[in-house]
């Protein structure tokens, strides 16, 4: 009887099968690869498209993301559900507008993978109090008192005085008008808290729609339609 047990005990023992743990390996690696391949190829077509939509009106090359995952999907067909455009310092007439962040959605492509046109854009776009006063030929100096009034401090006069004025959207234009003021006369300040600065020249072709003031300058909603790049 035991001498069975030791021939069994002798019997090779089967080995194991790696091919399993060898082909997981394989597809994460490839996967990895594709993931990278993927994100490098978004990075170049930003890239490429900020430079043909820097010509649309911006000074320097926007800031684009592109949405969405996986990206070569979308490239295959030519077409994006969304794209992020942010600048600074962008001069629209005589004002100059702080920052501007924009998305647009519908975005095709042409065939060369760089030109194009943007379906629909809608966002914002800053400008500072110091930027409104100076566009409209004004020395006071503004601060926010709601969401369609600024405290103007008029230092010409040496006392602390303050005026309360609107902000408004005219057209194309902010109109900044006083409306009360403490210590002196509304016609003592002449044009410094009544003047309109036109809006013109947004990149993009975009029109200016409505307006806030928010805790330090005025912030515009701006908007777009069927805008070629490239």
């Amino acid at each position: 009887m035991s001498a069975a047990v030791t021939r069994v005990d002798r019997l090779p023992r089967p080995r194991r099968r790696r091919w399993p743990i060898v082909l997981v390996v394989v597809v994460v690696a490839l996967g990895l690869l594709a993931v990278i391949a993927d994100r490098v190829s978004l990075y170049v077509t930003e890239d490429a498209m900020a430079g043909e939509i820097k010509k649309q009106g911006f000074p320097s090359k926007p800031d684009v993301t592109i949405e969405g995952f996986p990206f070569l999907t979308q490239v295959v067909g030519r077409h994006f559900g969304g794209v992020r455009l942010k600048a600074r310092n962008i001069p629209a007439g005589p004002l100059s507008v702080t920052r501007l962040d924009v998305r647009a959605t519908d975005v095709r492509l042409k065939s060369d993978y760089q030109s194009g046109t943007l379906g629909k854009v809608t966002g914002e776009a800053f400008v500072g109090f110091g930027d409104l006063a100076k566009a409209g030929g004004s020395e006071v100096e503004l601060q926010a008192d709601g969401p369609d009034k600024v405290k103007a401090t008029v230092g010409a006069f040496g006392l602390g005085a303050t005026a309360i004025a609107s902000v408004t959207k005219e057209g194309n234009n902010i109109r900044v008008k006083a409306l009360s003021a403490e210590g002196f006369d509304l016609s003592d300040l002449g044009d410094d808290l009544d003047f309109t600065v036109p809006v013109s020249g947004l990149p993009l072709g975009m029109r200016f729609d409505s307006l806030s003031v928010t805790g330090s300058g005025v912030m515009l909603r701006v908007s777009g339609s069927q805008v070629k790049f490239g």
